[in-house]
């Protein structure tokens, strides 16, 4: 074996026993944090999260885009839309606030606590290739100057703690559609940010969203999905706060606070622990087949001993969702 080969295995065993481990693999997120919390005080917001169409061809780059967007119009019941749209946290691609550009709305602001890294060759082709396929797109972007992202005609950007989902909507308001895909479950104060988003529609107004209550890779693959709910509430938030790792806000917290704002807010499920089928159309809780529905609480009450004092008394119905969509009206 070469001396690369074994320093490689060695990593990969060394990683094995720290992501394994609750309180090793605790001690180096809250190095992480540090670390991270040190870059943002000077100013420093880069990052590889949220680079979703870094490793994407052209054609995989547009089906994604074009996919989340269809499943924004499919959720919400909404195939064109008007006014002044707000995503939040949309990464390093433009390309879903063009496709509401293209779909009737007027303006769309992207609000981004980071700045993920980017490919500006690679996006131009993509700005390039939705702006040929929409017409409206294409009147809209005219003779616009595709490398200069921040500038695209009734698109702008906005980045740091002012862009924040806790900070942006207090002096940012009057929008039609709010959505965002897998980042509210990256907020620090997630209960914060949904009151805010709400106050921020208009009457009439749509809240359209997409969450991933999984660990982002913080235990898994090395442990199952609900390791990290085994951790004490006091050192989560150690390991986590303002950095962007999961909260661990669930469903049963986001159903309390939407239901209050919005007594008709629906909720899809998009994913269940403990199981691996396709539920990426999302289901109403009462349509998931009995099977599913099962096997995940079953997988959570075979774990649910080890949970941290605050998910004790949740309804395992509840603790098994790892994804949804919801679609708040005001």
């Amino acid at each position: 074996m070469n001396k690369d080969l074994r320093a490689g295995t060695l990593k990969q065993s060394l990683k094995r026993i720290i992501k394994t481990h609750l309180y090793f693999n605790a001690l180096l997120y809250i190095f992480y944090v540090m670390r991270i919390r040190l870059m943002n005080a000077v100013g420093y917001l880069a990052t590889d999260s949220g680079t979703t169409h870094s490793d994407l061809s052209l054609e995989e780059s547009l089906d994604y885009i074009e996919n989340v967007f269809a499943d924004y119009q499919r959720i919400s019941n909404i195939p064109q839309f008007s006014g002044k749209i707000a995503e939040l946290g949309p990464g390093d691609s433009a390309g879903v606030g063009l496709m509401f550009l293209a779909h009737g709305a007027e303006q769309v602001d992207l609000a981004d606590r980071f700045y993920s890294r980017r490919s500006h060759e690679a996006h131009e082709k993509v700005y390039r290739s939705l702006a040929a396929k929409y017409p409206v797109l294409d009147k809209i972007l005219g003779t616009a100057k595709f490398n200069q992202f921040e500038s695209l005609p009734n698109l702008k950007r906005y980045y740091g703690t002012k862009a924040s989902g806790e900070a942006f909507f207090d002096e940012n308001r009057g929008y039609n559609v709010i959505v965002s895909r897998s980042v509210l479950e990256h907020v620090d104060q997630p209960q914060v940010v949904l009151c805010k988003m709400y106050k921020a529609l208009n009457v009439g107004g749509v809240l359209i969203h997409k969450v991933d209550l999984r660990d982002h890779g913080m235990y898994t693959p090395y442990s199952e999905s609900v390791k990290f709910l085994e951790l004490p509430q006091w050192l989560y938030r150690i390991m986590t706060y303002g950095s962007g790792y999961p909260n661990r806000f669930l469903f049963h917290d986001y159903k309390k606070t939407l239901l209050e704002l919005d007594p008709k807010s629906e909720f899809y499920i998009a994913g269940l622990h403990g199981i691996d089928e396709d539920m990426s159309v999302g289901y109403k809780l009462e349509d998931i087949p009995i099977q599913w529905k099962q096997h995940s609480i079953d997988f959570i009450e075979k774990h649910r001993f080890k949970f941290s004092a605050i998910f004790k008394n949740v309804a395992s119905e509840e603790l098994m969702v790892s994804s949804f969509f919801f679609v708040s009206r005001k």
